[in-house]
């Protein structure tokens, strides 16, 4: 009996100690809790801050705006980006804040558009609705974060009402932004699950803008000459169109006074436009092909064929953003702003690359008799020269050298050689003089003349650099055409021999 008091007493003995134990324990839980709301409750004005930046970003997704800048600052302890919009909007990123739970983020819906979501644990995102029920846009609502009572609340009306969402436990969440990356095309926002959208910079935009205008006006240059096309059209005079040390193409003047820019393309476009006669009606139209696909009429928004001719309109091609991507639009003259998106033959939008080369033409030759304009279809328009006008030059190829008449490049040469040039001038003007310098180590030593009938003709003896280093491969001669106040270039590239 005395042994089973004994036992009792000290039975009692440890669960008086194991509740203070647990006692003690659960303060100190308490405590920490506490601490951890506290350093939440300091938190919230820059989690605010945060979640109102996101909706400015999504805005400017949703409103195409553009970046027109973006520069590395520094935030506190982090790295920031100060972002300056073309709509003159600045804000303040950074990758991210420490997210608190629940975790509130963005996804796009099925209509295109971002809305907000909370997320509770491991569980999946939901859509954070307000009091009837309806999603909140992420670009027009910035939900307002507290912590009231120990409970994490939100309002959508500017603090008007409050909606609980969940106990302010102090656990560690998820930033809604997972990275930001920038190009000088886009720059690109990762999202915590993992979606990815994009905002295009206003350089990268203008730079696509420019490059099509270029092909537009390679568009009318088409409908002007294949409407205009007779025995009465001729070459006046030619000027090179230079691109930094590059002949780009040929500025053609017409006998009828009109002046045409044509520029020579490259292979991989990403459509081709050409012009098809209907057999039919005997009538020339636009056509477009995109990437291997067929030729289909180009239709106006009438559902209408577009006639190759100057009274119908020509196709102008420019380039549209929605909601990060770019893609190429058409319209025609004079409702340039009236367009229709450019599709593949399965109907899908044709998006803009940094590494798209539009043009028309695919190459520009000149001629002893005329100027020949290839198409991207591979057809082919002969211009004539006006004799009588003006002087024209051409030129012979060095023995054992050979001329791709479509890149302007002479190739197949060597270090430190002597290589003489051809050259004929058509119909020739009283005190014509022609010179010619070295560029990138060539050094012109003789330009030889002789006279025969309506024609001069020559010799450009030059030599090449001694040697060719690894980043230069290629040296060039200019040569120089001039009478009167008239003065014509032509750039000679020879590439070295490998």
């Amino acid at each position: 009996m005395k042994m089973k008091r004994i036992m009792t007493i000290v039975v009692a003995a440890f669960a008086m100690f194991a509740a203070v134990s647990c006692s003690n324990d659960l303060q100190e839980s308490l405590n920490d809790l506490k601490v951890r709301v506290a350093e939440l409750e300091a938190l919230v004005s820059s989690i605010n801050d945060y979640y109102s930046d996101i909706s400015k970003v999504v805005a400017a997704l949703e409103d195409h705006d553009m970046i027109r800048r973006i520069t590395p600052v520094q935030r506190g302890d982090e790295e920031a980006y100060l972002v300056t919009f073309v709509s003159g909007q600045t804000l303040t990123l950074i990758q991210g804040i420490d997210g608190v739970a629940p975790n509130l983020g963005i996804k796009q819906y099925d209509d295109g558009l971002y809305y907000w979501t909370v997320q509770y644990g491991t569980e999946e995102p939901q859509w954070l609705l307000s009091n009837l029920g309806l999603k909140i846009r992420a670009s027009g609502l910035t939900p307002q974060m507290k912590i009231d009572d120990g409970w994490w609340q939100y309002s959508y009306d500017g603090g008007a009402t409050w909606t609980r969402l969940c106990a302010a436990s102090g656990e560690p969440g998820k930033s809604i932004f997972k990275n930001i990356s920038i190009s000088d095309y886009f720059v690109t926002f990762t999202l915590a699950n993992n979606n990815v959208f994009q905002i295009p910079t206003e350089q990268y935009f203008l730079r696509v803008v420019e490059r099509c205008n270029t092909f537009s006006n390679d568009l009318q240059t088409a409908t002007a000459i294949l409407a205009g096309v007779d025995t009465t059209m001729a070459v006046k005079s030619i000027t090179q169109i230079m691109e930094g040390d590059e002949i780009v193409g040929y500025t053609l003047l017409l006998n009828n006074g009109k002046t045409l820019e044509i520029r020579s393309g490259k292979d991989e476009q990403p459509f081709v436009f050409a012009i098809k006669k209907d057999h039919s009606d005997w009538v020339d139209y636009w056509t477009v092909k995109v990437g291997d696909g067929d030729y289909t009429w180009v239709l106006n928004k009438n559902g209408e064929r577009s006639m190759a001719s100057s009274m119908s309109g020509t196709p102008r091609i420019s380039a549209r953003d929605t909601l990060g991507a770019l893609y190429y639009v058409y319209s025609f003259y004079p409702d340039i702003n009236d367009y229709q998106w450019l599709r593949d033959a399965k109907g899908k939008l044709v998006p803009v690359s940094a590494t798209d080369n539009l043009r028309l033409f695919q190459a520009v030759a000149l001629n002893a008799d005329n100027v020949a304009l290839t198409l991207a279809d591979g057809s082919i328009v002969y211009l004539p020269y006006l004799y009588g006008a003006n002087p024209t030059i051409s030129f012979t190829p060095p023995k054992g050298v050979t001329y791709n008449s479509s890149t302007y490049l002479y190739s197949e040469i060597t270090a430190n050689t002597e290589y003489s040039v051809g050259y004929t001038i058509s119909n020739p003007t009283l005190n014509i003089q022609i010179d010619a310098i070295g560029l990138d180590g060539a050094i012109v030593k003789e330009v030889t003349r002789a006279t025969s009938g309506k024609t001069i003709t020559g010799n450009i003896i030059f030599s090449t650099p001694a040697t060719f280093s690894a980043n230069t491969t290629t040296t060039r001669v200019l040569v120089f055409m001039t009478w009167g106040s008239s003065v014509t270039m032509q750039v000679l590239e020879f590439k070295n021999k490998k």
